[in-house]
């Protein structure tokens, strides 16, 4: 008789957090981009704190942006703020198999998409101007 997995269970908390700056929320969901659908509300903290986790190094979070954005912030002050997120609708879990992963909501995703953008701009004129790791420079 196979046994059933039980999915593991999260509580959200957004603690005393009543609103956050738009700059953070652009952070917030930057991060979060590293890892939609394959990771949850504690690798995103530890994302955003600047940890030197194992898992963190191994899968190359440490190269995100917004790597140590909340580096003065304990991880739990930074799980509240990811939890504002969710609950303000950025953010939302869905379950792969048994355990609760990050994906963007509509408006999450909205946002994110042209920071994203603004991003790759910024290479592409990098890239451009001879600064980046792939120029070409005419003689």
């Amino acid at each position: 008789m196979s046994r059933k997995k039980q999915r593991v269970r999260y509580e959200l908390d957004s603690g005393d957090i009543k609103s956050l700056t738009i700059e953070e929320i652009k952070a917030i969901l930057r991060a979060a981009d590293e890892l939609i659908a394959t990771g949850g509300r504690s690798m995103l903290a530890k994302i955003l704190k600047g940890s030197k986790d194992k898992k963190v190094l191994e899968h190359r979070l440490d190269q995100c942006p917004v790597y140590g954005y909340h580096r003065e912030l304990t991880l739990q002050e930074i799980t509240h703020r990811i939890d504002w997120m969710i609950k303000k609708g950025y953010l939302e879990i869905e379950y792969t198999d048994r355990l609760p992963m990050l994906v963007f909501s509509k408006i999450g995703w909205e946002i994110e998409r042209e920071t994203y953008a603004g991003e790759l701009l910024q290479k592409f004129e990098r890239l451009l101007e001879g600064k980046g790791p792939f120029c070409f420079r005419a003689e």
